[in-house]
């Protein structure tokens, strides 16, 4: 563990060293059936290219109590009453904000990193609603216009229809139409 643990600390480009480490998160979990799931912004960060960075990584999962042995055995630290852990040597901050994906499953993006390592990513149309929800109900206007950045590099992968399904269970429809205009008012 301590060699990955070198390897990581040795990533430079930020966006990578996310990723790596959530692969090798990943393959420890493996071993009790769990699967992470990277959103919220690293998972924005993935999606954007790097553009937007984010102090935390935020995993879906079921299985806390594993998880934090392995972050445990990895040097990361958790206070009480911290909803974070974190490592100093790595400079990495890990969060778990929830058990159940806020969106489909089957619509995860599996990357295929080196050393039979992947990470889950949620769906880049669920990560979108996401951030359109934060910019409707939460009046966050840089959601709003991650939201945008994310749909201008991904339109044409983009299911149209799944998006207006999911804003309509949402309620979050004028954002959407709102957001896709100003998307391909960027894109000419």
């Amino acid at each position: 563990m301590q060699d990955k643990v070198r390897q990581i600390k040795n990533i430079n480009n930020r966006l990578d060293k996310v990723m790596y480490f959530t692969a090798v998160l990943t393959k420890e979990l493996e071993a009790y059936g769990i699967k992470p799931i990277l959103v919220g912004g690293g998972a924005l960060e993935f999606y954007t290219q790097g553009s937007y960075m984010t102090l935390d990584i935020d995993l879906v999962l079921r299985g806390r109590e594993q998880a934090q042995g392995i972050l445990d055995k990895m040097g990361f630290t958790k206070g009480p009453g911290e909803k974070s852990w974190y490592s100093e040597e790595l400079e990495l901050s890990v969060e778990i904000p929830d058990d159940t994906l806020a969106g489909s499953m089957e619509r995860l993006t599996i990357v295929d990193l080196d050393d039979d390592l992947v990470v889950y990513v949620i769906g880049v149309e669920d990560l979108i609603i996401d951030r359109l929800n934060a910019y409707k109900w939460r009046k966050s206007l840089s959601d709003g216009e991650w939201a945008v950045a994310a749909m201008v590099i991904h339109f044409d992968e983009l299911d149209f229809a799944y998006l207006t399904l999911r804003s309509e269970e949402e309620l979050i429809e004028d954002v959407l139409e709102e957001i896709i205009k100003k998307a391909k008012d960027i894109m000419g």
